[in-house]
């Protein structure tokens, strides 16, 4: 996987890049929402390639020069949450008790735990019973609390636009090279949130990861 976070003229802000096997990679591209329209038409899936050609990574040359073999799908950055995921006869699990940002990746991720806990609250249970699925809402309720407050920062960073937005990034990963901890929000994401500290959950955390200088 290759990842980037900057402005450009073409208005791509914040690209991944993942193999798929040679010769295939699977892009993605962040833009604005006033430009939602910008990738329409029956062309739209070669225009969203070329968006990647730009001079500071050299290299998309060879993603702008690539040939389209699948769909282009576009999504917002959003978050979709319940306070109880469940009711009587019924729980929900993954996307239908609410879905977090797609820009931290984390569906699939989500979902399996989900059904972990509540397969191990089914067999604890025993043929019969009750289940009791409070603890798995309480547990699921503080996951993806601490799991929107990072792809809400990860937003701010990669998926603004504007000057505001340049200075606040460029502010961001030039801060971050002396102080590790104003990255701790990624970490939430790829280890799981449970094992980064409450602090950094932290409206104090927002404000210090945020700031322009």
């Amino acid at each position: 996987m290759i990842r980037a976070s900057l402005s450009v003229p073409n208005g791509i802000s914040g690209f991944w890049r993942f193999r798929k096997g040679a010769p295939k990679v699977r892009v993605y591209g962040g833009y604005a929402l006033d430009d939602k329209r910008r990738f329409t038409g029956e062309d739209r899936a070669q225009r969203f390639l070329e968006a990647f050609r730009f001079d500071s990574v050299p290299a998309n040359e060879a993603i702008a020069a690539g040939t389209p073999v699948g769909p282009l799908f576009a999504y917002f950055n959003n978050d979709s949450w319940t306070d109880q995921p469940f009711a009587e006869g019924a729980v929900l699990i993954g996307d239908a008790a609410g879905w977090n940002d797609p820009i931290n990746g984390l569906g699939l991720s989500i979902t399996y735990r989900d059904v972990r806990m509540v397969s191990d609250i089914l067999k604890a249970a025993g043929p019969g019973a009750k289940p009791d699925f409070a603890p798995y809402a309480e547990e699921r309720y503080e996951r993806m609390r601490r799991l929107r407050f990072a792809g809400q920062l990860q937003a701010a960073l990669d998926m603004e636009f504007g000057d505001t937005a340049r200075a606040r990034r460029h502010a961001y990963h030039h801060r971050r090279m002396s102080d590790p901890t104003l990255g701790m929000h990624g970490v939430a994401v790829l280890a799981g949130p449970e094992m980064v500290p409450p602090e950094f959950f932290t409206e104090d955390h927002r404000q210090r990861v945020l700031e322009a200088g």
